[in-house]
């Protein structure tokens, strides 16, 4: 049976969104902050960049997404990992230096699709109605944000805060670890293949329907639909 395609949207403005990125992680970087730290407000970051704030906010969302910053409801953005500097993570900004072909492409999607597998079914067997709660919430809040509309509007298909929330309520630190480095992966990769993968109206409907079927305590089903959310064609 073949598998469904990804729509891959086009990023519009390619060249700025990086640009937005790489200033954002440039900073992170500089060792002007300290695990912990609180990072400036969106207002203050958007006019030190000169950009708008949605740019800054999405931008930050792809980075929460890697798992370098945390944002705090009610409290602000704040830095929680360094750099990568550890043999695997130069090994996998290597591979990118290779450059990124449709090859590349698959290859990181099978390797996502195993660890988010991983990821749900050690999560399925723990969830709750409270945990629960809380992804539908995020979900929620992601669909409603309407600093993703507009001029940024592609790239929120790059938002993987779902999946790393399923992550930290599965409590395995190591495929935790692991599914951070390869989000970090993926959205580099698809930064510079051009593309996103999904909508974020596609991703929000795949993620309700993972969520129903967790709340049904139906692990089986649970896989399935991770995999289906993953595993897809590039074109």
């Amino acid at each position: 049976m073949s598998k469904p395609r990804f729509s891959m949207l086009p990023i519009k403005r390619t060249d700025i969104f990086q640009e937005v990125c790489q200033q954002l992680e440039s900073l992170l970087n500089s060792g002007q902050f300290q695990i912990g730290d609180k990072l400036p407000s969106e207002r203050e970051l958007s006019e030190s960049f000169s950009v708008s704030r949605s740019s800054i906010r999405q931008a930050l969302k792809v980075l929460e997404a890697a798992g370098r910053i945390e944002t705090r409801v009610g409290s602000g953005t704040y830095f929680v990992e360094k750099q990568a500097v550890a043999t695997s993570g130069d090994s996998l900004n290597a591979l990118l230096a290779l450059g990124v072909s449709k090859e590349f492409m698959q290859q990181l999607i099978a390797a996502r699709t195993a660890v988010e597998r991983a990821v749900f079914e050690a999560y399925s067997i723990k969830a709750n109605k409270g945990s629960i709660r809380v992804l539908k919430e995020l979900i929620d809040e992601n669909a409603q944000d309407q600093t993703a509309k507009g001029e940024f509007e592609e790239n929120a298909g790059l938002d993987l805060s779902f999946e790393a929330k399923v992550a930290e309520l599965a409590g395995n630190p190591i495929l935790s670890a692991m599914q951070t480095q390869i989000h970090q992966l993926w959205i580099q990769a698809w930064r510079i293949y051009g593309f996103v993968p999904e909508s974020r109206d596609t991703l929000h409907q795949e993620h309700c329907a993972i969520i129903e079927a967790l709340a049904s305590k139906n692990t089986p089903r649970v896989i399935d639909l991770v995999v289906q959310h993953v595993d897809k064609e590039v074109l």
